[in-house]
């Protein structure tokens, strides 16, 4: 009976030996506020980057098969008149998506090394899409320029999935 008797004192002496007061409570409320909104940045953050991945993504490979038809076939394919309204169809609705993104999105500060490397991604996506525009109004040769965006902004978009990852 006293061990049970001194078991239940000492238990309460611990747990009052833990109480602060109100002190504590007024932390884990800023914290819970804290979480919460960083929870609604990331539910916005994700929203953002679903809603265009997989366009983009479309878009992107639609870009790199009208680029590889100009790198094959050359001057011939590049002049129809097929051919530059699907260029101007995809790079439109692209770099439109693009402008989007950069306006609608909103970087949770655990993910602004993430997103640097997404903004490098947009910007090698951009030049090449205005570099693929350009071959097709001209008839210019960028034919190289154009592969090194694509190859650039392949490069980082893996980088951004990796970074996505961890």
């Amino acid at each position: 009976m006293k061990k049970a008797l001194g078991i239940a004192v000492m238990g309460s002496m611990i747990l009052l030996a833990g109480c602060n007061g109100s002190k504590d409570t007024k932390e884990p409320k800023e914290k819970v506020e804290q979480s919460t909104e960083q929870t609604e940045e990331m539910k916005e953050y994700r929203a953002v980057h679903e809603k265009y991945d997989l366009k983009m993504n479309k878009e992107i490979n639609n870009a790199l098969q009208l680029f590889e038809v100009a790198k094959e076939k050359g001057g011939k394919e590049i002049t129809t008149a097929t051919y530059k309204e699907d260029v101007q169809k995809v790079t439109t609705s692209m770099l439109e998506d693009i402008d989007h993104i950069r306006k609608e999105i909103r970087v949770p500060k655990s993910k602004e090394q993430e997103h640097e490397v997404y903004v490098g991604f947009l910007n090698e996506s951009e030049q090449a899409m205005k570099k693929l525009q350009k071959l097709a109004k001209e008839d210019s040769s960028l034919i190289r320029d154009i592969e090194i965006n694509f190859a650039t902004a392949s490069t980082y978009y893996k980088r951004f999935q990796a970074e996505t990852k961890k």
